[in-house]
């Protein structure tokens, strides 16, 4: 019993650590998503972009909000709150795969087939595609908290019948189907980001797009293939991988409005430096005519 008390406390100091890290880049993210949100809603003027981005940061901003509020709680719950909390991280989170998927693959068609894209696109195609994607999502949330989380009750094990099916739909869709597209649409906008001729605004809303599922492949999708190993290797759940998953998806959703910020700062330093520059050159030219005059 003592060596396994002894054995326990190096893993409840790591427990420590990533959880006292963990709590502020949630409630940064909390603000920072926020923020976003508000500036989109009452500081610009709505294109088809900026409507995914303000699905994208409501999406975040959910996830986040289960972070936070599972992080601070510290008196005992109801099993039944901990599964409502399980829920709206599932809604936020399925949401946000969907439409980061639309930004990638519009941008895409926009892109590679302009003709096509500006005769056949909708006028309200972003707001129709994320009603869409927001209703997928509570669908497959709601479906799988309804036949996964009877299990606790045995009087209703007939009907856990339906949780494996519905798990492996969650795959299908999220990672055989929403995934590869976001892949696919995201390196070709990055090959075409390579030359140098593209205009700046357009450069940078592809490095927004890239830099964004980038951030996603590398945090939050990780984070549900390893769950999903998880539940076919049963050595693997223990209680420090499940708060680094919890970190790993907080980087994640706290990370979209810094990229915005980083890339909106570098496009206002880059265009200061060009009307230097242009001033400069103008600077240049007046010069020897106002030697010529006084002369």
């Amino acid at each position: 019993k003592i060596n396994e008390t002894q054995d326990s406390l190096p893993e409840e100091k790591a427990l420590t650590i990533l959880l006292y890290i963990t709590l502020p880049f949630s409630v940064f993210g909390l603000f920072s998503n926020g923020a976003v949100f508000w500036f989109l809603c009452c500081r610009i003027k709505n294109t088809k972009y900026t409507v995914y981005v303000l699905n994208l940061a409501i999406a975040d901003f959910s996830v986040l909000f289960c972070h936070v509020t599972n992080l601070f709680i510290t008196v005992p719950i109801s099993l039944y709150t901990l599964h409502l909390m399980d829920l709206a991280h599932a809604f936020g989170f399925n949401a946000k795969t969907y439409v980061l998927t639309a930004i990638a693959a519009e941008r895409y068609v926009m892109i590679f087939f302009p003709a096509w894209y500006q005769l056949r696109r909708p006028k309200h195609f972003s707001e129709i595609v994320s009603v869409i994607f927001w209703g997928l999502s509570g669908l497959l949330a709601i479906t799988l908290h309804y036949t996964c989380n009877l299990e606790i009750d045995t009087s209703l094990q007939e009907a856990n019948k339906h949780c494996e099916p519905t798990k492996m739909a969650r795959v299908i869709i999220n990672l055989l189907i929403f995934l590869p597209i976001m892949v696919f649409s995201t390196c070709l906008i990055f090959t075409r980001m390579l030359p140098a001729s593209q205009e700046a605004p357009l450069r940078r809303l592809d490095i927004t797009i890239v830099a964004t599922v980038l951030l996603f492949l590398l945090f939050a999708a990780s984070v549900r293939i390893i769950e999903i190993i998880a539940r076919w290797v049963p050595k693997i759940h223990i209680p420090i991988l499940f708060l680094s998953l919890h970190f790993l998806d907080a980087i994640d959703s706290s990370g979209n409005p810094y990229v915005y910020l980083i890339v909106g700062y570098s496009k206002t330093n880059k265009w200061n430096c060009l009307y230097k520059l242009n001033a400069d050159i103008k600077e240049k030219k007046l010069q020897p005519m106002t030697l010529l005059k006084v002369g």
